[in-house]
């Protein structure tokens, strides 16, 4: 029987969630703020956000993709979904707001 997509993404974040940890220090607190899993569960897109240098918890993220990728097995799938990291939006318009207002 399939996962619904949101019960899969509460088990890939369960999943992902260690990772974070091991950001570089200079990212600051790096948190997991959305699982997006498609209807098929081919393709799962997860959107961090970083206290400090997005860019550089990004790049970490994608950097661990084989380790994830290799993880994401525990899900026990016919077919290992894609995974796909971005930064959340919302931070980076949060940011551009407090810069604005600091001007």
């Amino acid at each position: 029987m399939p996962r619904r997509p949101e019960m899969l993404a509460s088990e890939v974040r369960k999943i992902i969630a260690p990772v974070l940890r091991t950001c570089p220090p200079e990212c600051g607190v790096v948190t997991i703020t959305d699982v997006d899993v498609t209807p098929d569960s081919s393709l799962i897109t997860v959107s961090v956000s970083a206290l400090f240098h997005n860019d550089v918890a990004l790049t970490y993220m994608k950097n661990q993709y084989r380790d994830l990728r290799h993880a994401l097995r525990a899900l026990q799938m016919h077919r290992i979904p894609e995974l796909r990291f971005r930064i959340d939006p919302r931070s980076e318009r949060g940011s551009r707001v407090e810069k604005l207002l600091g001007e």
